[in-house]
């Protein structure tokens, strides 16, 4: 049985990439969210949590022994080698649960969402790539419209996400979410019928 197609799909905080993912998943098709994955492996007394203290020191725990995940980001960040030490450790275990997932799975083509899709080297496995984007502005006010993050949290993380100008060379497809939801529906609809076409075609 051929696996469904791998459609990689990212964008910077406050694009709307997960609204985004779950208007694929009310079309029927397959989600996984990495970043869900992330946090799953590295849940208090893993492996992989143990790895990461190892690396980085017990200053990347809450007091309760859970992951602080902002605390790591800014350490990997402030260190040259940071982030790729972070990747050695966590992309193989993500890229295992990735790969089980999609061989669970019955679609022509499945949706896997990233934050870091990118600057991780995602890319490079997926067999298309869709960008969602948005003015910067307008991403700030969703996320402070959310309330869990100040702009001075938006800015760091903006800090270490790529910009658009490198999203959009990575994108196969680009999603531009400015005009509201009902655009948003449109847009998903219409990339939804390409992708079940072109995937269809060389599944065929």
């Amino acid at each position: 049985m051929k696996l469904p197609a791998r459609v990689g799909l990212t964008g910077g905080i406050g694009s709307g990439k997960s609204t985004v993912a779950s208007m694929f998943a009310n079309l029927g098709i397959p989600v996984l969210d990495l970043d869900q994955v992330g946090r799953s492996l590295a849940m208090p007394g893993s492996p992989c949590l143990r790895r990461l203290v190892d690396a980085f020191g017990e200053v990347i725990l809450h007091a309760d022994g859970t992951l602080d995940r902002s605390r790591l980001a800014d350490i990997c960040f402030a260190e040259a080698d940071g982030t790729a030490q972070l990747n050695s450790i966590m992309h193989p275990l993500i890229k295992m649960e990735e790969q089980a997932w999609l061989g669970c799975q019955q679609a022509e083509y499945a949706i896997v969402e990233a934050s870091v899709l990118i600057e991780s080297g995602g890319v490079e496995r997926m067999d298309a790539v869709v960008v969602v984007l948005a003015d910067e502005r307008l991403r700030l006010q969703r996320v402070l419209d959310r309330g869990k993050q100040d702009e001075a949290a938006f800015k760091r993380i903006i800090q270490r996400q790529c910009d658009d100008a490198m999203r959009r060379q990575a994108a196969d497809y680009v999603i531009v979410n400015e005009a509201g939801l009902v655009d948003l529906h449109a847009r998903v609809d219409s990339l939804h019928r390409a992708l079940m076409q072109r995937f269809a075609l060389s599944r065929a």
